[in-house]
């Protein structure tokens, strides 16, 4: 069969359906295809393919054809999907080399012709285990990381005079100061609602003056340092590791490689020294403001004075229960500026790169946080620490 049809500029062209060997139809194309045309060769095309018999297969053959743009190529894709629909196998592809070399740009499935397909889906408890043993490399390099600042923190300060003490405290600046007024308010506000929720139990044992115990103890100890550390997390943590891991990936850290400049001291040192710094002090506000909170709910619903407030807490809280807090926030700072910084260090992938080491920086930062003070509350207790006063 053969069916001419003449183009808008007056040339031709030809489809005919041939029988080759065996079962094999030969759909040959000749002539010009253009998008003028593509959509009446289109159907035509398509008629011709519903017409052959699934136990068949097709022969394509378009060295004849003339192209000036990509509508062979858009043809050849819709008869492969019109065969692959109708389950007819496509035994040979006859085609000129601009349309091969088109057709390999643009096939239907790009993703799956240039990258692997994807591991089969694991049961539950492999995913499970890789999750545990991805997290725990991921905390033994964080580990690790830590450790080096440790010793090079050690050698900084016994040479002082290499510590690059203006960019330290305008660190300090931005990580103690700007953040006080959010860590105050949010101390005062978790302290009031502590104690809000622990006056209805004391106010039926009558009880009303341990307020003070519950609210000194629980921020001087626990939820101070906690707080402080937290929000630094969020507003220094990740700060550093998006920083630093822009100078990654514009590979400004490998010019001062280069340059014979150690990006650890030049870099993170100021960052550990400036959060080591400011969390201790961010701490005692936080615990000051949390308290206050936790007396405005004694004054207001408990019927207690500030005076008998202020004596109970001085019976209740000691020396010990505010240094071990600020003692905490000492090691949470190095803890939060190496995390950030070991996350910034180890970024790749451009700008998609930067947002999931920022990302990791708070979810890794918080985890190790609450590991850290859980190590310190038994290791506290089995000094025999925790109820000092």
């Amino acid at each position: 069969m053969a069916e001419t049809r003449a183009n808008a500029d007056g040339t031709e062209s030809i489809l005919t359906v041939e029988r080759g060997e065996g079962e094999t139809r030969v759909l040959r194309l000749q002539g010009r295809i253009a998008f003028e045309n593509l959509d009446r060769l289109s159907r035509e095309t398509e008629r011709e393919i519903e017409r052959i018999d699934p136990s068949s297969s097709v022969a394509l053959d378009l060295e004849r054809t003339e192209a000036s743009d990509s509508a062979p190529v858009i043809l050849v894709l819709r008869i492969r999907r019109w065969c692959k629909a109708r389950e007819i196998p496509i035994a040979e592809e006859r085609l000129d080399r601009a349309t091969r070399t088109l057709l390999t740009l643009a096939s239907d499935d790009p993703i799956a012709g240039r990258f692997a397909p994807p591991p089969p889906a694991a049961g539950s408890v492999a995913t499970i285990g890789e999750f545990v043993l991805e997290w725990f490399r991921e905390a033994l390099n964080i580990v690790g990381f830590i450790g080096r600042v440790v010793l090079s923190l050690l050698w900084s300060l016994r040479r002082p005079w290499s510590v690059r003490w203006e960019q330290v405290f305008l660190l300090t600046k931005r990580a103690g100061t700007d953040a006080l007024p959010i860590v105050v308010l949010l101390s005062a506000l978790v302290g009031l609602v502590t104690a809000f929720s622990a006056a209805v139990q004391l106010r039926e044992f009558g009880a009303n003056i341990y307020i003070a115990n519950l609210t000194g103890i629980g921020m001087t100890r626990e939820l101070g340092p906690l707080l402080a550390a937290i929000l630094v997390v969020g507003r220094s943590g990740s700060a550093f590791a998006a920083e630093i891991g822009t100078m990654k990936i514009a590979d400004e850290i490998d010019a001062l490689e280069v340059m014979r400049i150690p990006p650890l001291e030049y870099l993170v040192m100021p960052r550990i020294l400036a959060v080591m710094l400011s969390l201790p002090l961010l701490t005692l506000f936080a615990d000051t403001a949390g308290i206050a909170g936790g007396m405005l709910i004694a004054i207001t619903d408990l019927d207690l004075t500030t005076g008998a407030f202020l004596r109970q807490l001085d019976k209740a809280i000691g020396l010990w229960d505010v240094f071990s807090g600020v003692l905490k926030a000492f090691f949470f700072g190095i803890l939060i500026a190496g995390v950030g910084c070991y996350h910034g260090m180890s970024t790749g992938g451009g700008a998609l790169g930067v947002g999931r080491s920022t990302t990791a920086s708070v979810v890794h930062g918080i985890f190790l946080l609450i590991v850290a003070d859980s190590i310190f509350v038994v290791v506290f207790h089995y000094l025999g620490l925790g109820g000092m006063s």
